[in-house]
């Protein structure tokens, strides 16, 4: 029973989240003003591009100069009395053309389109989302989210696992999963490689025994990986009775049709499931659309939501009124099958985003809660997948990696929306001389038995962000390396100068650096090479001297990113270009102005297998960073041990 003092609390909590929201809307607002991204853009014109693996592509004709929009980013199409989420795949800003991908069927033509780059709608169905935590909180849990805050004491123990799926857990793995069946509230500290998406992947299972379980994650690659999972460990019978469901997908990656709750709707419908299956067939015939590949007979393929949509956009395009009124009809029924589905699921995995947006998912209550990637897990989030849920509430991940992306400089939003879990909960202290949790902190499991990294890259990670803790697994000690797996690539003596460019940097010598040795490696038979750098204008100045000077000599599982966009990836070739180089200054790489600085470096080291390169201008960075600074300290550590090769001007970079 929740006392006056606990809803106090409570409404005190909210009350700091949604501020450090509003604060946080504010600041993503004006950056929209300094990119004429504030009001919804019109398309003078727009088209399908066909299918691809991503989804539907769309090309628009807009004002061009006038914008700045970038690729990857967010967009909402409004177009023929429909709208549909999606991302910008390319915009040339002198033509005006941009590219977009959306999973939904919008029609052939757009014309008339707008799109919408405001974000912060999400942020403002969050903020609702809580307040009517707060406004009527018997509806929900206040205690799981006072214990997930650390507000009231957790109840920590063990339990023992008792699926057999659980079996094959290394011993970390194990002594974490029996304090999670244990806890009332319990945090997993998972170095890369330690096997953390393996863990919660069997933790999910463990906990269905008990009841309705939350798997939930910011990102939907984290969400993809323990979906991936469960449907490859998971009883069968599970999987054959929609009880593990899956709620939206990436646009990079077509959903598991053995957990998506697309499928599993087509699944339904096509057993005659308030006779939408029929009905849509009907219409299909009737506005002469073939019906989609599965319908009527074979496996399903089409997400009903899809196939409804793209036949009410062509209804209205038709000016088919009574088709369009008996697609609404048929659409709240596919609404109705959804939660009936997610009502019967025994597991549900979706993003926190989607947690706040999707009406289907509004009224679900959990028994736990799994949180994947808690590092970057906004608090406010946290909050309101906690008041969702009775029993205990888990979170996994690792407070050394990629912390929440936020956009205000605020002190209440720096406060609630910067701060990890582990931090906000006391277990990290960045105070304390190491920030690391005691070894003997009840509230947080250590994994520290990795399983991706070489053992010298393994050192290299551990030493400078583990305190030491990390070790390798026995096959991964047991590997004997031709060469050595760390290399430094110093481009001291090519004198190279960084430009700027669409607000970003980028460094033509470095570029040219890395594909001389990309070219190297690909003739050494790398396939699976990353090549990450801290600038966006980098990426893209690389990407396309690649395909210049490479063409289809390029590496075949080449990939050119940011460091943040690589987080929760590997490779087994990694190549990190630092690109800062004097005359100018450093911002990105000094922790005393980008405190975040040591995450990305460590998230982008430790995404190499077996290989790992640096490519720095080592005299340039000693002259524009404080000797203590962590990548000046690293790359010293590197040219003791042998690591540094220097790049010669004359074809420059050649292996030894």
């Amino acid at each position: 029973m929740d006392t006056p003092d606990s809803l106090e609390s409570l409404w005190l909590l909210l009350a700091d989240l949604r501020l450090a929201i509003e604060e946080e809307i504010d600041a993503v607002s004006a950056d929209l003003v300094r990119r004429r991204l504030d009001r919804p853009v019109p398309a003078l014109s727009g088209r399908s591009r066909g299918e691809g693996a991503k989804g539907y592509r769309y090309a628009f004709q807009i004002a061009g100069g006038m914008y700045d929009i970038r690729a990857d980013d967010r967009v909402r199409i409004h177009a023929v009395g429909r709208e549909a989420l999606g991302a910008v795949h390319r915009f040339d800003r002198t033509l005006g053309l941009l590219q977009a991908v959306s999973p939904e069927w919008l029609g052939e033509r757009l014309d008339g389109a707008e799109l919408e780059f405001d974000p912060t709608w999400l942020l403002r169905e969050l903020s609702a989302r809580l307040a009517e935590v707060g406004e009527d909180p018997e509806r929900f849990f206040p205690r799981t989210v006072l214990s997930a805050f650390g507000r009231l004491p957790p109840q920590l123990g063990r339990d023992a696992a008792r699926l057999a799926s659980s079996d094959d857990l290394n011993r970390p793995q194990r002594d974490a999963l029996e304090r999670v069946l244990g806890s009332s509230v319990q945090l997993v500290w998972g170095p890369p490689g330690t096997g953390k998406s393996r863990l919660v992947a069997r933790a999910a299972l463990e906990l269905a025994l008990r009841g309705r379980v939350l798997v939930a994650a910011t990102t939907n690659g984290a969400v993809d990986e323990i979906a991936g999972r469960l449907a490859t460990i998971a009883d069968p019978a599970m999987l054959d009775q929609d009880r593990i469901i899956r709620v939206g997908f990436d646009l990079g990656a077509a959903p598991d049709a053995r957990i998506d709750l697309g499928a599993a709707l087509a699944r339904r419908i096509e057993g005659e499931a308030g006779g939408v299956d029929g009905t849509l067939g009907d219409l299909e015939a009737r506005l002469k659309v073939d019906p989609p590949a599965g319908a009527r007979g074979a496996a399903p393929a089409l997400n009903p939501y899809a196939r409804a949509g793209r036949l009410l956009s062509l209804a209205r395009s038709r000016e088919d009124a009574e088709a369009a009124r008996t697609l609404g009809r048929v659409m709240l029924e596919i609404a109705r099958q959804a939660e009936r589905v997610l009502e019967e699921a025994d597991v549900i995995l979706t993003t926190f985003a989607r947690l706040s947006i999707r009406d289907e998912l509004r009224e679900l209550r959990f028994e736990s809660l799994l949180i994947d990637e808690a590092s970057t897990a906004p608090l406010p989030y946290v909050a309101l997948a906690a008041s969702r849920v009775a029993g205990p509430a888990i979170a996994v991940g690792d407070f050394q990696q990629l912390p929440p992306v936020v956009s205000s400089t605020t002190p209440t939003a720096e406060r609630w929306l910067r701060t990890d879990l582990f931090r906000e909960v006391g277990v990290v202290d960045d105070q304390r001389s190491s920030g690391l949790p005691s070894p003997n902190d009840g509230l947080c499991a250590m994994l520290d038995l990795q399983y991706r990294m070489a053992p010298d890259i393994r050192e290299l990670v551990s030493e400078f962000f583990y305190g030491g803790r990390l070790r390798d697994a026995p096959e991964i000690a047991e590997r004997v390396m031709k060469e050595r797996s760390v290399t430094v690539l110093d481009t001291s003596g090519l004198d190279p100068r960084v430009e700027r460019a669409d607000g970003s940097r980028r460094n033509p010598v470095h570029a040219e650096v890395v594909a001389d040795f990309l070219a190297q490696a690909a003739r050494d038979g790398f396939g699976e090479i990353a090549v990450v750098s801290p600038y966006r204008a980098q990426t893209r100045h690389l990407r396309d001297l690649v395909r210049r000077r490479l063409g289809r000599a390029a590496p075949a599982g080449l990939e050119v990113s940011t460091i943040h966009r690589f987080q929760g990836r590997e490779k087994r070739l990694v190549v990190i270009d630092t690109v800062d180089a004097p005359p100018g200054r450093s911002w990105f790489l000094d922790e005393r102005r980008n405190r975040d600085f040591p995450r990305l470096l460590n998230v982008a080291l430790s995404r190499a297998q077996e290989r790992l390169v640096i490519v720095a201008t080592i005299s340039g960075l000693r002259r524009t960073l404080p000797p203590e600074a962590v990548l000046n300290r690293l790359l010293a550590h590197l040219e003791q041990s042998g690591a540094r090769t220097a790049v010669r001007p004359s074809g420059l970079w050649r292996g030894r």
